[in-house]
């Protein structure tokens, strides 16, 4: 069959009814991922206040007024295309599910391994269908940079700078706001990348347990797991977003030569190239700031304390 890898099972089709269901699940399960994708689109968006291309809105006049209203026509057409999205998800889900119990009595025990060739397939599709929409909200930005403007610090505080760059590379303002975040920022992973570790863990911890109170601890671990696998919380469209934009920047870190490192006394985060650091380094241990001491006068020192 078709799709199908070789070496795992001859599987043929018996009549057309057949290929006619999996592969009507094939699309609707397409479709299904593509809503979401919309509604993460539009979400980020709304979020950063863009106006996406198939948003025309027209006012005469451009004051100042003219433009809020704009931007208030546009939040709001935003926000009921998600309305939209998300019926049409769960009307998606619905045919799904349908086809997906067809499928089964269908194909049975096989039903199992074209599952999987499909969810396969259609995952390599997705991966790049979010890198173009990706690509299309850093052209969206770049040609609406200029429209929002925030202006921080009217006041004229003068606080230490979070992001110091000593190359020569020219970062975005959404990659300079996520460095901005510092080194200890944190981006939650999909839940699909860490699930088995976690289970793992969870087992290893109870078995430190009272053999007495195992079994407890497992059933409510086991209904903790399952509330954390079926929660829609668990991986936003901001950390979608902020995954691409790292993914980039460790790519142009790579192809400069740079690094990411920690200012000494402050929360700074230097961006330098890496021959550079490394001649600060040797400049520093050199220029009489350090001392060598011999093998006994560390010992008679680690005895002392």
């Amino acid at each position: 069959m078709q799709g199908i890898p070789d070496g795992w099972l001859n599987v043929k089709f018996i009549d057309a009814k057949q290929a006619k269901e999996s592969y009507q699940y094939k699309n609707i399960k397409r479709k299904l991922y593509k809503a979401n994708a919309a509604i993460w689109y539009n979400k980020v968006c709304r979020q950063k206040q863009l106006t996406s291309n198939y948003i025309s809105i027209r006012i005469n006049g451009k004051n100042q007024q003219c433009q809020k209203t704009v931007r208030a026509a546009s939040h709001f057409r935003i926000s009921q295309e998600i309305k939209f999205l998300y019926i049409k998800k769960q009307k998606l889900s619905e045919q799904l599910y349908n086809l997906h119990l067809k499928c089964a009595t269908i194909w049975q025990n096989y039903w199992h391994i074209i599952q999987s060739t499909i969810d396969r397939k259609l995952q390599q599709e997705m991966d790049t269908y979010y890198n173009n929409l990706n690509h299309e909200l850093d052209k969206l930005q770049n040609m609406q940079h200029g429209k929002n403007k925030a202006q921080h610090n009217s006041q004229g505080q003068q606080f230490y700078p979070r992001t110091v760059n000593l190359t020569k590379i020219k970062f975005t303002k959404e990659e300079m706001a996520l460095l901005n975040h510092g080194l200890q920022h944190s981006i939650q992973k999909p839940l699909k990348t860490y699930r088995i570790n976690l289970i793992i863990e969870t087992e290893q911890a109870i078995k430190l347990l009272d053999v007495k109170m195992q079994n407890p601890f497992r059933i409510l671990a086991a209904k903790k797991l399952k509330q954390i696998l079926n929660s829609n919380s668990h991986y936003n469209a901001t950390q979608k977003r902020q995954a691409y934009i790292i993914k980039n920047l460790n790519y142009r870190l790579v192809t400069e030569n740079a690094i990411i490192v920690k200012a000494d006394k402050v929360k700074t985060t230097v961006i330098i190239y890496s021959d550079d650091y490394s001649t600060k380094v040797h400049n520093f241990l050199t220029e009489k700031n350090s001392r060598h001491f011999k093998k006994t006068q560390l010992t008679n020192t680690k005895n002392y304390y």
